[in-house]
């Protein structure tokens, strides 16, 4: 989300030029560009700095997710991924996909 954030503000700061440039060059209505520079430059500001808020907060975010099982999000032990529950689950699932996936046997080099 933060960098389509990012690039939205970064579009509406570049209309915002755009917006004063026409209005210099009298390309389009001075009506238009006091309509809609301003608007163009809050939204931009506005969405650039919620892209600066997402970065700052994700480091954050990822410790607080941390220490919580993948599937449930119950506790666990420091260092885990799953719970002791599911943590089961997931070696027996592993176990069965390669006891059923088939080894192709090495061609002999005569």
């Amino acid at each position: 989300m933060g960098p389509k954030l990012r690039w939205i503000g970064s579009l509406l700061i570049l209309a915002t030029v755009a917006l004063w440039v026409g209005d210099a060059t009298a390309l389009i209505p001075a009506s238009t560009d006091n309509q809609w520079s301003g608007l163009t430059l809050k939204a931009g500001l506005i969405a650039l700095a919620g892209a600066v808020l997402l970065r700052l907060f994700a480091p954050v975010a990822n410790l607080m997710r941390s220490g919580r099982c993948a599937v449930c999000g119950h506790p666990t032990e420091r260092g885990r991924t799953y719970c002791l529950d599911h943590l089961q689950e997931t070696v027996n699932a592993t176990r069965d996909l390669s006891r059923n996936q088939t080894v192709p046997r090495p061609k002999s080099l005569h």
